[in-house]
């Protein structure tokens, strides 16, 4: 790596209850690259029904919040269930403790890891690192916000029974010593949006939000509060488009085959994530890692007319169906990273 690596964790919060929220201050001694949101709860009752992501949903939201001199903003804004399936597809996998968990619905002791990364583990140095968290240009030290999920949000069951006799909670903080003191960092937004369908239709339209290069979206398909799966019309398609000529046209099932060569298989006797598909605009190779930022999906081009790429997507609709869109963008003038 271009920089030396620093690592630290915060005291561990205990305590935690179903329905609170905990604060993680970061120190700004060094530039940030990852956080790893340590949560330890203990089952003490199971779900009578589960919602439709099981155990990963505890965490129900995670904010990173920071001020830079000119705003004060969020850089990070998503869902727990979200942080893990991006986590699957950057990385080509999870932690063993989290892995083992996800789609469970046990009475025990579990230990699940949420990643947020700030540099993105597809890019390699020294491109990777210009997407550090510039912890020290900062005015304060940024804050780490945890939701986490009620009763109700985990069981979904008119009379729920999922409860928790204990749980903590602490960071691990990846830190890079920037040794030079004028190295370039652009700023980044990880961001989860969610959209209702409550109708079947063809070429139904989601607008990207401009500025922005997209380094890749995170497509999660919700067809009711208990069930995962592809909201996709059969047969059908979806069409990611730039001012009428099409950019990429996919069907959700071949997306997911090829986010398969990137991502490690687990057991079939393992719940793997369902309804969750990766436009990668990196790469999707098993094992590859790119070194620069050629073929990122450019919104900048659009600021001055106001015009956004647009999704065109053929989904059967319904009362409950809905589509979160997670989006990881890169603020500035990429050109030097373009070879």
């Amino acid at each position: 790596m271009l920089f030396p690596k620093r690592q630290d964790f915060t005291p561990t919060q205990s305590g935690l209850t179903l329905g609170s929220t905990v604060r993680f201050e970061m120190t700004r001694e060094f530039h940030i690259e990852a956080v790893y949101l340590v949560v330890k709860p203990t089952v003490s009752a199971v779900m009578a029904t589960d919602n439709a992501d099981g155990i990963q949903n505890l965490v129900n939201r995670i904010q990173v919040s920071l001020s830079d001199g000119n705003q004060n903003r969020n850089v990070v804004d998503i869902s727990g269930a979200a942080a893990l399936e991006l986590a699957n597809q950057w990385q080509g996998g999870l932690d063993r403790l989290t892995a083992a968990q996800i789609g469970t619905d046990t009475a025990d002791a579990k230990t699940l890891i949420y990643p947020i990364f700030f540099t993105h583990p597809q890019l390699s140095d020294p491109v990777g690192s210009v997407l550090l968290l510039p912890a020290p240009r900062l005015n304060t030290n940024p804050i780490v916000t945890v939701l986490f999920s009620t009763q109700s949000q985990m069981d979904i069951h008119a009379t729920p029974t999922f409860a928790i006799s204990a749980m903590s909670a602490y960071l691990i903080i990846i830190r890079r010593q920037v040794n030079r003191p004028k190295f370039p960092i652009f700023n980044t937004e990880l961001s989860e949006l969610e959209v209702a369908y409550p109708t079947t239709g063809n070429a139904q339209l989601y607008e990207l939000q401009i500025p922005g290069s997209y380094t890749g979206i995170l497509l999660r398909d919700y067809q009711s509060s208990a069930l995962r799966g592809t909201i996709q019309i059969a047969a059908g398609e979806n069409r990611l488009q730039l001012l009428g000529t099409v950019l990429r046209r996919f069907r959700v099932e071949d997306l997911a085959l090829e986010n398969d060569y990137s991502v490690r298989l687990y057991p079939a006797t393992w719940n793997n994530f369902a309804g969750s598909y990766y436009l990668d605009f990196l790469s999707d190779k098993n094992g590859e890692v790119s070194g620069d930022l050629g073929s990122v999906l450019d919104a900048n081009i659009l600021q001055a007319s106001g015009s956004r790429i647009q999704l065109l997507q053929d989904i059967t609709g319904g009362a409950t169906v809905k589509r979160k869109f997670v989006t990881h963008r890169i603020f500035g003038n990429l050109k030097d990273l373009k070879f």
